[in-house]
């Protein structure tokens, strides 16, 4: 297929290191001990950066013909989702007699994302798929009973369009399989179901993750608008016990995507929601240096506004570095390792188990004794 004129083909990066242990619902990523100076200064970009006020909106919703996993109903939900944030929906059923339906896709990527080009309007593009997902010599593909479409042909049309913002939504198994080697020069979110090795919820036996995607929006609607992250967040706040993490993932670093409802009438007053402040995600940093890295960091982080705010549990030193446990938001994840490699520990579900033992003060039974009446007595 010809490119179509105003794309860019993208930039080819270096593949990240897969690092030997990989957490189940996160993507990939190289592990790196950073300088403290390096973070700093990554972390107030990330502070400082500011979204697009987007124009033009265009979403691309796709399913397979006759799925038997409730995708009909999620593509319903979906657009219920974007219409009120003024998004042109437009629903893409991939039919069981499509012999090329990688082509016909990609057909349809092109005629909508040229339409974002050429109005050379401030666009965001959001593409929705929900279905099978499987793995095709470890790359994320989708599929029905006899065909597939990889997604890094879908991925590619996407980095071509350097001028437009991306939003990829995947209601799929192994969905986090899209987010690996995410560097790239276009901005591009990606907001997955579950993790490279992981069953996504259906429709059929509890609520979908269009479902909880579409409950997290509700929790908006007094605000003018949200970010991805802050989305990612609600959703992640309210998981339900059995289902899977969320993965979210950027392929351009630090430059925020935010999404505006339609209705921007003076009713729509911001405000709190209640949970977002709540830090449960453990995590470690390794930096380079030594034990004064501690107060160092701890002054870094100090001006970070209230959604990047992290509380440092523990820190050790090793040979070369010092490692920190440290406790963040579920969005203080996401804006974090926009530029920073971080260890996923775990999700913490209340305080400390096992809380530290306060260390008595010494004894001060005399210490104001002139050195000549203090006796000591050999053992």
């Amino acid at each position: 297929m010809s490119q179509l004129p105003g794309l860019k083909s993208p930039t080819k990066q270096p593949a990240a290191a897969s690092p030997s242990t990989i957490p189940i619902s996160f993507p990939t990523k190289p592990v790196s001990t950073r300088k403290l100076p390096d973070l700093e200064a990554a972390l107030k970009k990330v502070a400082s950066a500011r979204s697009k006020f987007h124009v033009r909106k265009i979403g691309i919703l796709i399913r397979w013909e006759n799925d038997e996993t409730g995708t009909e109903n999620d593509m319903v939900t979906m657009e219920s989702i974007l219409k009120p944030l003024g998004v042109q929906c437009n629903r893409f059923v991939i039919p069981n007699s499509d012999k090329t339906p990688a082509w016909s896709l990609q057909e349809n990527l092109n005629k909508l994302l040229g339409q974002c080009i050429r109005s050379s309007l401030p666009s965001l593009f959001i593409f929705f798929y929900a279905g099978h997902g499987g793995l095709h010599d470890d790359a994320l593909c989708f599929t029905s009973r006899h065909k597939r479409i990889l997604w890094r042909s879908i991925r590619g049309t996407l980095e071509s369009a350097q001028s437009v913002d991306s939003l990829v939504i995947l209601d799929c198994c192994h969905a986090a399989a899209a987010a690996r080697q995410p560097n790239s020069t276009t901005n591009i979110h990606i907001i997955a179901a579950c993790g490279v090795h992981e069953i996504a919820s259906v429709r059929s036996n509890t609520a979908s993750f269009t479902q909880r995607l579409f409950r997290a929006v509700q929790k908006f609607k007094n605000q003018q608008n949200f970010t991805t992250a802050e989305w990612y967040q609600q959703v992640q706040v309210e998981k339900p016990k059995h289902a899977p993490h969320a993965v979210f993932e950027t392929f351009s670093g630090t430059r925020a995507i935010s999404l505006s409802f339609s209705d921007t009438s003076r009713s729509r007053l911001p405000r709190s929601l209640s949970g977002l402040s709540q830090k449960h995600v453990l995590v470690k940093l390794t930096l380079e240096g030594q034990r004064d890295a501690v107060d160092s960091f701890s002054k870094a982080i100090c001006s970070l506004p209230p959604n990047m705010k992290v509380e440092i549990c523990n820190a050790f030193e090793t040979d070369a570095s010092v490692f920190f446990i440290l406790q963040m938001s579920w969005e203080g994840w996401v804006l974090w390792t926009s530029v920073v490699h971080l260890d996923f520990v775990g999700v913490t579900l209340g305080p400390d188990l096992l809380p530290r033992k306060a260390i008595p003060p010494a004894s001060a039974s005399g210490e104001n004794l002139p050195p000549e009446d203090l006796s000591f007595k050999e053992a």
